[in-house]
């Protein structure tokens, strides 16, 4: 193992060179330590089929969940699945306020990317407001919501990262296709 020695002999330059040394060094250092860090952008395209009379599910999601397929760039083939959703009437709009978490496995198995997500729920023009049956289908409507990644609830190469963007999730008669964009931090 070599060791550097620095000998300044007293003189000032030497002592200025010494000092610009240690601060590359800390800097370098540093550099290093924030390497391990990368962002990268989260961006991925899912679909989900719900055709009337069927489960509201594609394989290889589980046949009892809000699940779609398709993928995340970097991470391949992916299934996105909607935990917990909750709408509330947005007085004096035909919008709801919508509050949900999804969970993105990609298929890989390289663990699974928590998002908690809030924003809106629309349906175009009055469509929302049609006296259609309560038993029509196919309403179209859109999901325009800000995603924070959970890195706590997220596992795997997930653990820990952090990030925000947004999902905008465009339904009609028995298709939902989501798309995500944002940022992705991973330790």
């Amino acid at each position: 193992m070599r060791r550097l020695v620095l000998r300044t002999g007293g003189s000032r330059s030497a002592t200025k060179t010494a000092r610009v040394l240690l601060i590359a060094a800390a800097a370098l250092a540093r550099a290093n330590a924030s390497a391990s860090a990368a962002t990268t952008q989260l961006n991925g395209t899912f679909t989900v089929l719900f055709p009337k009379g069927h489960p509201a599910s594609s394989a290889p999601c589980p046949p009892d969940a809000f699940c779609g397929v398709g993928s995340l760039v970097g991470y391949g083939q992916a299934t996105i699945t909607i935990d917990t959703e909750d709408f509330q009437p947005i007085p004096g709009s035909p919008c709801f306020a919508v509050m949900r978490t999804e969970e993105i496995a990609p298929t890989s198995q390289v663990g699974i990317l928590a998002l908690d997500e809030h924003g809106t729920f629309c349906r175009p023009g009055g469509s929302g407001d049609s006296h259609a049956s309560p038993r029509s289908y196919g309403s179209p409507g859109r999901f325009h919501l800000t995603y924070t990644i959970d890195g706590a609830a997220s596992t795997g190469t997930f653990a820990g990262a952090s990030g925000t963007g947004t999902t905008i999730m465009i339904v009609a008669g028995g298709v939902g296709v989501w798309t995500i964009r944002g940022s992705l931090n991973t330790t």
